[in-house]
């Protein structure tokens, strides 16, 4: 049940850093995507492209799917159709399917942050967990960028 504690503990780290932000508005689905292509085609984003699709309209959260062979699909919910939710989804991509909330999934929810955030969002998220004594993993991928000197 750790899993379970650290994802209670992952959510309320995430609200006490982005609520009342931008970071947590609806935007329109395609600027959702754009965000994700933003990011994936990255020279710097080292897990290759992922599908970005709309949730069905009965699902009540987000998710990431993963069905090998195919690559993975982050299914966003018209409620969380927020670049919060895409950061976090893609986290789970970048940390990997057994990474659920842990200190790896943290690394990887901050690097995406910073990289298709920024630094001060980033940074809001790195007090947010350590606020709530959440460890972070050590990175065991290549530093993602949109080409911005981190």
């Amino acid at each position: 049940m750790a899993i379970d504690r650290e994802r209670a503990q992952v959510y309320a780290a995430e609200h006490a850093a982005f609520a009342g932000t931008t970071i947590e508005e609806i935007i329109p689905f395609p600027e959702v995507v754009a965000a994700a292509d933003r990011l994936t085609s990255s020279s710097t984003w080292p897990m290759g492209r992922i599908k970005v699709v709309a949730a069905r309209s009965d699902a009540s959260t987000s998710t990431t799917v993963w069905r090998p062979p195919d690559p993975p699909t982050v299914r966003i919910t018209r409620p969380q159709q927020t670049l919060g939710t895409l950061v976090h989804e893609m986290a789970h991509v970048l940390a990997g399917r057994d990474a659920g909330h842990g200190a790896q999934f943290r690394r990887a929810h901050l690097d995406i942050t910073s990289a298709l955030l920024g630094d001060d969002a980033a940074g809001w998220l790195d007090e947010a967990y350590r606020a709530h004594r959440l460890d972070i993993g050590e990175r065991c991928w290549p530093r993602c960028t949109l080409g911005i000197a981190l």
